[in-house]
């Protein structure tokens, strides 16, 4: 089952790659030609790559998970459709560091591509996808992970998005059957939700319960980062109208509801019924229990299809980033060979840090606290009439909040702060800092 699938990925990966890519913009941005059903796929897709770590979520939270990986994301997703997704399809910029060099010149540029380049060089992916091809197969580690990176990559570096979208379809598919089967052979095994909800413990299946109203309250700002987020700058780019941008978006929500009923139900049943030994394993852990063999397989191939959808996303938009603001300068005119030599240095990169770097929790941790302070509002104000007000002091506006998230990241380690609520407070110090910041220059500058 697991090899079909990979084959079915990769073949339509490989159908997307069949017409010849004649520009860069045909290679990021699909020619601009997505329509609303393959929108919809890719974003779906490439919004779940982390997704054992939402049963880790749930294992430790219970129902309290759709209010830090749910509710706030929906909203920020649908105030990002209703007011940036069109505009972004109406810009030229392809990448978030060309908006900015647009808008704020090469050095806000420059910067915006450093921070942009630390968050979406995929590493935690390539690592969650080796570990798991490792556990399927047996191999050792470093073979795991080169056949990872060879099958995930290939048909991305011959086709971009393009290909890269056609095999979201595939890998959407796999996603919502996986989990599907798993829930229903949960209910068939130990009975209906309503029965699960009572063996459940009750700080499971209340709120906040075992999470703190603080703890909460850092997730939705940590979902602000959808503003900032790569994947959807680069599909909303791609759309082939600003009207299926929008509306594809506020549609995508839907399915994400759909697919975290599915996700947040059967972490439930795990925490009801089946023994773990590592929260990260809670998935697994119910397959192994309520799954005939033939099942499991469709339900690795769902695990493995939502990791390898955003890995081959932010793959695409590193490369990107390494391809047009640091390859195409040392050449005389832009060329797709860039973007192709950037996804191979993106993909060396992932490789290596996931070798040196064998924890999906340490290559994921705090990379929102470093990304949004910088970006979150000069990126909002970008695309309206008030950016003049701030581009006079734009690179300050930039790096001090980002060196105050990372001042307050160290301190924190080497005071061994701990607590359920503490990891979000080098997030609100940027934050902060940069609100204020914004507010005094939209304030001053008045005439601009």
């Amino acid at each position: 089952m697991i090899l079909v699938s990979l084959l079915l990925v990769a073949g339509a990966g490989w159908w997307g790659a069949r017409r010849a890519v004649r520009s860069e913009t045909d290679y990021v941005l699909a020619g601009r030609t997505l329509t609303l059903p393959l929108f919809i796929c890719t974003l779906i897709a490439t919004w779940y790559g982390a997704i054992l770590g939402v049963g880790e979520f749930v294992q430790r939270y219970g129902v309290a998970t759709i209010l830090c990986f749910g509710v706030p994301y929906y909203i920020a997703a649908i105030i990002y459709a209703l007011t940036l997704s069109g505009t972004i399809r109406r810009s030229r910029s392809i990448s978030i560091p060309e908006q900015f060099k647009g808008v704020y010149g090469g050095k806000a540029s420059s910067i915006a591509s450093v921070v942009m380049l630390a968050i979406t060089v995929p590493a935690a992916y390539m690592l969650m996808i080796a570990s798991f091809v490792q556990s399927i197969s047996g191999w050792d580690f470093l073979p795991s992970l080169i056949v990872s990176a060879v099958v995930s990559m290939a048909y991305v570096y011959k086709g971009g998005l393009r290909s890269d979208v056609y095999a979201n379809v595939v890998q959407t598919v796999l996603m919502y059957a996986g989990f599907i089967v798993l829930l229903v052979f949960a209910m068939k095994m130990f009975g209906s939700v309503d029965t699960m909800l009572t063996v459940i413990p009750p700080s499971h299946r209340t709120i906040p319960g075992n999470a703190s109203w603080m703890f909460i309250l850092g997730w939705w700002v940590v979902a602000l980062q959808t503003f900032i987020d790569p994947n959807f700058h680069l599909r909303s780019a791609a759309a082939a109208t600003p009207s299926i941008a929008r509306k594809g978006m506020l549609m995508s929500v839907a399915g994400w509801m759909i697919f975290d009923l599915l996700t947040i139900s059967t972490g439930l049943y795990a925490v009801a019924y089946t023994p773990v030994g590592s929260a990260v394993d809670t998935y697994i852990a119910l397959s192994a229990t309520v799954l005939p063999v033939a099942w499991k397989g469709l339900f690795a191939a769902g695990v493995i299809a939502a990791v390898m959808s955003t890995l081959d996303g932010y793959a695409l938009v590193s490369a990107t980033i390494i391809g047009r603001s640091i390859i195409d300068p040392m050449r005389r005119t832009p060329s797709v060979h860039s973007i192709r030599h950037g996804l191979l240095v993106s993909t060396v990169l992932s490789c290596l840090a996931a070798w040196l770097v064998p924890s999906v929790v340490d290559l994921l941790f705090n990379t929102a606290s470093l990304a949004l302070p910088p970006l979150l509002l000069p990126m909002i104000l970008s695309y309206t009439r008030y950016a003049p007000r701030v581009r006079t002091a734009i690179v300050p506006l930039m790096l001090v909040p980002l060196g105050i998230s990372v001042s307050i990241m160290v301190l924190m380690h080497v005071l061994s702060v701990a607590s359920q609520w503490d990891a979000s407070l080098p997030l609100w110090g940027g934050l902060g800092v940069s609100a204020t910041a914004v507010a005094l220059l939209l304030f001053t500058n008045r005439n601009a």
